[in-house]
């Protein structure tokens, strides 16, 4: 499946403050919290490639702790904003790529990293199946992915006005994933799941990882 228009062009047109406009729909808190569990998802010897990059926000949060990493996106705008903001590091490149089909090889990667990914696009079962193909068999798969689940109906209410202050209105097709429902559909795109846990406390984010055994049914 083909990357869609609306959903690289929805997101490419906020690329210019994107790092500073994250921060004040997320919090810092809790991107303190991401920051610190991702640094523990990889090793140093790891070639990662990263679905959705962005702006490159947390690109630079596993940077210093891999060998490579190759950060995608498809939208243009992004990708000329993460390159100025990743310029200084010599272990990443940084590309368009289609999260749906990439223009890599089969089994290639040591990780997958996707961030604030899966609940932005039409089809994110076809993202997942897309980082299991390009994956190492023991190769991980490392989720983030920011949701309203176990947050209060006031801390919602204020997420979703930073949200629109920032953003505007948010794009049909998004999604709440909900930890189980994150889980259910990382099993289904093949995947062994090793951790999966919701952390954060004002605003919160799922943050699961799970592995490619190489012997999936």
């Amino acid at each position: 499946m083909p990357g869609s228009e609306k959903e690289y062009k929805y997101w490419g047109r906020l690329a210019g403050n994107f790092h500073q406009d994250n921060l004040y729909v997320t919090g810092v808190k809790v991107n303190q919290v991401i920051r610190g569990w991702l640094v523990e998802q990889f090793n140093e010897g790891d070639v990662v490639l990263e679905l959705g990059c962005g702006t490159g926000f947390c690109s630079e949060m596993v940077i210093g702790r891999v060998k490579q990493l190759t950060a995608t996106d498809l939208a243009p705008e992004m990708i000329e904003q993460a390159k100025r903001n990743l310029a200084q590091f010599t272990n990443v490149e940084v590309r368009i790529e289609d999260c749906y089909n990439t223009s890599f090889k089969d089994n290639v990667f040591d990780g997958v990293l996707m961030v604030n990914l899966l609940h932005i696009v039409i089809d994110p079962l076809a993202v997942l199946m897309e980082g299991h193909r390009v994956l190492k068999d023991n190769g991980r798969i490392v989720i983030v992915d920011g949701t309203g689940y176990g947050m209060s109906f006031v801390k919602k209410m204020a997420l979703g006005i930073r949200f629109l202050r920032r953003y505007g209105r948010p794009c049909s097709y998004g999604r709440n994933l909900r930890p189980e429902e994150l889980v259910g559909m990382v099993r289904e795109a093949g995947f062994v799941i090793e951790e999966s846990k919701l952390l954060g406390e004002d605003t919160k984010a799922v943050c699961l990882r799970g592995k490619k055994t190489g012997n999936e049914k």
